[in-house]
């Protein structure tokens, strides 16, 4: 395994705490927008009273959700969690950084009904809390950091964590992990676990909801206004999604950082949404030296809906407070209905964020959020990441050259008795090849020991001398979400 450099100075200490990223129990970024908005915004019309409410998440009457609390589910997203279950019967899906640099995931449901299988379950984060909160939804995890857990007991809110409810609530698929998976991607709920979960503390799934937007159907954009069809957002170097709208569904359909569609494991759908928004909050680092704070008071952001987007501002009052959007002139945002994502951005290095139209233009964006005081400039972390990536280089160069020399003698002992079977049966084709590939072996390896030679010589360093000392290279790598 590759040995990575934990911190090699000031320098590269800020670039490992600049790569690792979570969210204040408070927070809003402002800056300003020069793009325009594309769509009217009609007034939508009150649910008069005594009428079944709509769903709260999608503003869709498909049901009645009177007296009913969604629940909001936090996936595990490090490598080796997907394919998800449950993501295709989500109202919402909202992604953001909270510590290391993959971006957490949480599916909001209206109602547990829907879920047959939601999962690889992940643990809460603070950041996930501050849009499942205001909505008085229910939050369904496996353990929880210490900013999330605080949370919750300022605000006595019964969560339902696996981590004490265990099998009441979460269930393990065997099959997965027989097919290769790691354990902690192989732990599931269901709707009705999440009900009998909740039952072991008394508490159940009525009581008020509140919608998440403003809905309203919209004026259809004109195919020659579709100007934002097309959403790439970097949430870190390793962690670039796209959201592609598709003009015969309407749907904005998420993708995965390899290019791959992102797929309900549980039907094999790729996920798609009606409406995408990114929320612009200033960023930092949290007290803890690698959770990621942000500012959650407001800030500005993209809505896109229908092939087009617009600029839009959105507030918060506090961990509890409604997210609330306006529009370019400061009226309410009214957004289409339909299953919504919502990405928390944070602009800070190693993020990225374009938006393309359907003619392959490229959009002028709102300016990137600024930094907390906490957070760490695009230079300084440039520079960390630089020296960061050159000792990076020396260790691999070190280890490549002690690997290469170690296997040398036994490729160099197969060359030689390759040759020998050849020189006594010079003809036989498969001696020959054997040879070669005996060969090429032999000079795979010299070449590297070249490379790795060259590349410590240039750092002053005999590569016949003592390895680079563990300590020195310890890894930098976050195993929290």
């Amino acid at each position: 395994m590759r040995q990575r450099i934990l911190a090699l100075g000031a320098a590269a200490a800020l670039g490992a705490s600049l790569l690792l990223g979570g969210c204040s129990l408070f927070g809003g970024a402002e800056s300003g927008s020069t793009a325009t908005a594309e769509t009217a915004a009609p007034t939508p019309e009150p649910t008069p009273a005594g009428e079944p409410v709509p769903n709260p998440l999608t503003g869709l009457a498909d049901a009645d959700y009177t007296n009913r609390r969604p629940v909001a589910v936090t996936l595990r997203t490090l490598e080796g969690a997907a394919p998800h279950w449950g993501l295709s019967a989500a109202d919402v899906v909202v992604e953001g950084v909270s510590e290391g640099t993959t971006a957490g995931m949480m599916a909001l449901y209206a109602t547990p009904d829907v879920i047959s299988k939601v999962g690889p379950v992940g643990p809460g984060r603070d950041l996930m809390l501050q849009l499942a909160l205001p909505l008085n939804a229910v939050p369904v995890h496996i353990d929880k950091n210490i900013y999330a857990k605080n949370l919750l007991n300022t605000l006595a809110y019964q969560d339902l964590d696996g981590y004490h409810i265990g099998k009441a609530a979460f269930a393990f698929d065997q099959d997965r992990q027989n097919a290769g998976y790691r354990e902690e991607n192989c732990w599931y709920t269901t709707g009705e676990m999440i009900v009998n979960g909740l039952s072991n503390y008394g508490v159940t799934l009525e009581g008020e909801n509140a919608p998440l937007f403003l809905f309203g159907e919209r004026p259809a954009v004109e195919e020659s206004a579709r100007n934002g069809t097309t959403l790439t957002i970097a949430f870190s170097p390793d962690d670039s999604e796209q959201l592609v709208y598709a003009a015969d569904t309407g749907l904005y359909a998420k993708t995965n950082a390899d290019g791959s569609p992102t797929i309900d494991a549980d039907n094999g759908q790729q996920i798609a949404f009606t409406n995408v928004f990114v929320l612009y909050a200033s960023s930092g680092i949290k007290d803890d030296g690698y959770t990621r704070q942000y500012d959650m008071t407001g800030g500005t952001g993209l809505y896109l809906t229908g092939g087009a987007w617009e600029p839009i501002h959105w507030t918060k009052e506090d961990a509890t407070g409604p997210l609330q959007l306006t529009d370019a002139a400061g009226e309410p945002l009214v957004v289409n209905p339909g299953k919504s994502f919502i990405a928390i951005w944070g602009g800070y290095y190693g993020q990225g964020l374009t938006l393309t139209g359907a003619d392959g233009a490229e959009q002028t964006l709102p300016e990137k959020p600024a930094l907390l005081e906490s957070g760490i400039s695009d230079e300084a972390a440039a520079a960390a990441q630089a020296e960061f990536d050159a000792q990076q280089r020396i260790v691999d160069a070190q280890e490549a050259y002690t690997d290469a020399m170690a296997q040398l003698p036994d490729a160099e002992t197969a060359l030689t008795d390759a040759q020998t079977a050849l020189d006594a049966d010079s003809e036989n084709a498969d001696l020959i090849a054997a040879r070669d590939a005996a060969q090429a072996k032999v000079d795979e390896l010299n070449q590297i020991i070249a490379d790795s030679t060259a590349i410590l010589a240039e750092a002053g360093i005999d590569p016949a001398a003592t390895p680079v000392p563990e300590g020195d290279a310890a890894a930098a790598e976050s195993t929290a979400e």
